[in-house]
């Protein structure tokens, strides 16, 4: 998994990205079958109002989105179309798990990041010193804006992300744009004022935490609002609305999803002896349990078409973060970041 560095405006972030998604998008993901099912979806005029919503409530990201149509070589609309793939489609990959420990002085964040296998090779970790917001980690899919898989950034705020396939798409905001704007959150109290003033196309499900002392939260985030538990001391979640408050909205729940938050919650029920270790968390997201449908996943045939792809164990503690990337749960470490208003320098990059 290559490491990548950005810094500057966010036009100039956009770019780099773009640059190094540029041969996966042309190759693979414009002319792919997820890319053709949301050119049918489109209905007309859609794209427009975003284009306009995104400009007039996030005009950072938009220029962060011009970046990356340049730094691609496709024209903007692809580009725009592409990052409001979950808005548009309630089907397609990127399901995800994802588990919260609060300990005491310390939370812990795990993540499965499933998604696409034909892009393995082609996503990266983004490191990134945007030029006047807080720098930040995180995993990245090629043509995709930053965000919307798992993150951390300097100023003390971890979170995750689940996919939820939701099956009506009001006009909004595209919901990898809200989790964009996330990055630039100083804790949990500001990651959910952005979420509640955002009228949101899509949805997401985060797995959050911060620096602060609070136990982590799980937020389900539907574009009909927002339902939040408290980690009392673990939370866990596959990708879909499991809250009795918010399950009953429309939503497409794959097979896959309804074993991997069955075993997550099982595996929960025997945590009684006081917070997981990251041990333990590692051993869940690696679970095999179920030959068909398990949490981590590797299947050629996955019926969701989604493998693992990256798997994160975020420490925060009032110094700041550990962020540890590995390539599957039960692999060596492929990258570790502190980060925070306590940590050391971020590293040189040529």
């Amino acid at each position: 998994m290559e490491c990548v560095y950005a810094a500057g405006t966010p036009l100039d972030i956009g770019r780099r990205l773009g640059a190094q998604g540029r041969d996966a998008f042309a190759s693979l993901i414009r002319p792919g079958p997820d890319f053709a099912r949301l050119e049918t979806a489109l209905p007309p005029g859609w794209l427009a109002d975003v284009a306009g919503r995104i400009r007039a409530a996030f005009p950072a990201i938009w220029s962060e989105l011009q970046g990356l149509a340049e730094g691609l070589d496709q024209p903007l609309e692809a580009v725009l179309l592409w990052n409001c793939r979950g808005d548009l489609a309630p089907t397609g990959p990127e399901g995800c798990s994802s588990v919260a420990v609060a300990g005491d002085g310390t939370s812990w964040l795990a993540h499965n990041e499933d998604g696409d296998p034909r892009l393995r090779p082609h996503c990266f970790l983004l490191d990134a010193e945007p030029a006047t917001t807080p720098g930040f980690v995180t995993f990245c899919y090629p043509g995709s804006l930053p965000g919307h898989t798992l993150a951390a950034n300097t100023a003390g705020l971890a979170y995750t992300v689940n996919n939820l396939r939701l099956t009506e798409h009001p006009p909004g905001i595209p919901r990898m744009v809200t989790a964009r704007a996330l990055l630039g959150c100083a804790d949990m109290d500001a990651a959910l004022a952005v979420l509640r003033g955002t009228r949101r196309s899509g949805g997401f499900h985060f797995m959050m935490a911060d620096c602060r002392g609070a136990a982590p939260l799980s937020v389900e985030a539907p574009f009909h609002g927002l339902f939040t538990e408290t980690a009392a001391p673990v939370a866990v979640h596959a990708n879909h609305l499991v809250r009795p408050d918010a399950a009953a909205l429309p939503q497409r729940i794959t097979a896959s999803s309804a074993a991997r938050q069955a075993r997550l919650e099982a595996w929960l029920a025997t945590q009684d002896e006081g917070p997981p270790s990251p041990q333990a968390l590692l051993a869940i997201l690696a679970d095999r349990r179920d030959p068909v449908l398990p949490v981590h996943r590797t299947a050629p045939d996955d019926p969701d078409g989604e493998n693992t792809l990256a798997t994160a164990l975020f420490r925060l503690d009032p110094d700041g973060i550990t962020a540890t990337v590995r390539a599957s749960p039960d692999g060596a470490v492929v990258a570790e970041r502190r980060l925070g208003p306590s940590s050391s320098a971020p590293p040189e990059h040529s």
